[in-house]
Order: structure tokens, then sequence, then C-alpha cells
């Protein structure tokens, strides 16, 4: 697969004790992206099917658009990648694995893909999610956007016809963005994205691990930031941070080697310092 940027950063989760720590707990709201590339993927039955590959994040909204799956196991599916929405999956914390809750009949029909093609357009993963009984996030929110204004199927495809074609792709692999150097919004490089903490519920990136550099206090500490305030910039290789940096100097960081336990209390108010809304707070995001 061709992006248009390749990370050499390479993170362990041993690295990070609280990462460690999140996993041990029972039934976590969160999780980091690194504990879970890697994890096993197996049928309601228990039985051994595959591993999820890596995550693929829409850049818009820090969604999960789909996991890459291998298929090994009793479902043998040789060097073949598949796409497969996060609605099916559970995560089984104590178990390091996921149940997959589609049956092996729809899994043996599905089309894979080579590893060095990967289907990263909507109209692509559209069939995907089609295929698998799932209704696409992003069309949910046209859906009920278009029968509020009234809009004709007709003049709703036509316009949702003009986002095909990009220059750029919708989703990057989570462990693509970790490690992009961050600019502030004066075009300095001010840090790097170091994780990604991800709801497992909502299926989403909650916030995006930073480390800055150029502020007071901020050696050794990690900054809690809301997907919201990152823009990618593909022709800079970089993400601008879309914070003043009179908020920066004043943020509250952790230590890298003590990470906050991640709870809704503690992730709102973080939202609310950097005033930006809650992403559970906002219907259908």
């Amino acid at each position: 697969m061709k992006l248009f940027w390749s990370s050499g950063f390479k993170m362990r989760t041993s690295e990070f004790g609280e990462l460690e720590t999140m996993a041990d707990r029972n039934d976590p709201d969160f999780l980091s992206e690194g504990t879970l590339k890697g994890n096993k993927v197996v049928n309601k039955t228990g039985e051994n099917i595959g591993k999820i590959e890596k995550l693929m994040i829409d850049l818009a909204n820090g969604r999960i658009a789909y996991a890459v799956f291998s298929f090994g196991g009793i479902l043998d599916r040789g060097d073949k990648l598949f796409a497969i929405p996060w609605q099916p999956l559970t995560k089984e914390v104590r178990e390091h694995s996921f149940v997959l809750d589609i049956s092996r009949e729809v899994l043996e029909k599905a089309k894979g893909f080579d590893k060095d093609s990967w289907p990263l357009t909507r109209e692509e993963l559209s069939g995907i999610y089609t295929y698998y009984g799932h209704w696409p996030y992003w069309q949910t929110v046209v859906a009920e956007q278009t029968w509020l204004r009234g809009e004709a199927e007709s003049e709703r495809m036509a316009r949702m016809g003009r986002t095909t074609g990009r220059k750029y792709p919708d989703f990057l692999p989570a462990d693509t963005i970790k490690g992009q150097k961050i600019v502030s919004i004066a075009g300095e490089d001010i840090g790097k994205i170091e994780e990604l903490v991800i709801d497992l519920q909502a299926g989403r990136v909650a916030y995006a691990v930073l480390s800055l550099e150029g502020f007071p206090d901020v050696s050794g500490k990690f900054f809690a930031i809301p997907w919201q305030a990152l823009q990618v910039k593909f022709h800079e290789h970089a993400f601008i941070l879309n914070i003043p940096e009179f908020t920066l100097e004043k943020a509250e960081g952790f230590d890298k080697d003590n990470w906050p336990v991640t709870t809704f209390d503690w992730l709102s108010k973080v939202y609310s310092y950097y005033e930006y809304e809650p992403y559970w707070q906002t219907p259908r995001l």
C-alpha cells in the first residue's frame, strides 16, 4: 500500500507502563492503539480466526473507518487482508482478543485485498459495510441532514459524487499517524504525536497523546489533545494543532511513565480546557 507518507517511528507499549495498566483493568472504556493492534480475533464460539493488523482512522472525525484483518486459524485466507467495520467487534480485555460477530459463511465469501492494494476510498468502503450488513457511519449523518433539508436522492448522490477523486486519502493507518510532527498555527514545529487512545465503544480516537517542545515545564510530559484540534497537512507531512500557544503553555500534562486512567469525567475536563465539545455529546458525529 502506498500512502502519502510512511513513518519510521516505532513505539513499544512497554515503554509506557500506564498503557499496560489500562489493559489490565476489567472492561476499560479506553485503550491505546498500541495495545489493540495485533490482538487476536475469535468467533462467537471462541475459535481463533485471525488478528488485527491495523486500525484505519477517518481523518475528518477520528472514527475508526475499519480494522484491517488477516485471517488464519480455522479461517485461513492466505495472504489476503480484509477490511472489517468496527461495529461487529467486541473487545475481550482479559483474553487480549476481539470477538467478531460475523458468520463464518460470510467471512469465507468476503472479498479480500492484496497487501499492496488497500481500499482507501469511501466508495470502496461503502460496499464493504453493505456486504457485512452495516450502514456506513458517514452516510448515516448525510441521510439525516438530507431528510432535514428535504434534498432529493438524485441531488444527494450528485453532491456526494463531487467528493470522489480526491488527491489525498480519507483514511490513514493509526500507526502511520503516530510519530508525525505537530506544527503550531504559526507553522512552527512544536512536537509530535506519540499515541492514539481509542474509545472502544464509540470506535474512534478519544484523544491524541502529544509530546511538545518549546514550552515551559514540558520536559518529560505528554498532553492529551482532542482529535478535533488536529488538522492534517499532507504536503507538510504534519498535523496543525489548532490551539493557541498561550493555552498550551498553561495546559496540564502528565508524566510519560505515569499515564492517567482515562474516564469520561477526566476527558470531559480535557475537552473543556481546550474549548472543544466532547464527541460523545455530539449526536452521530
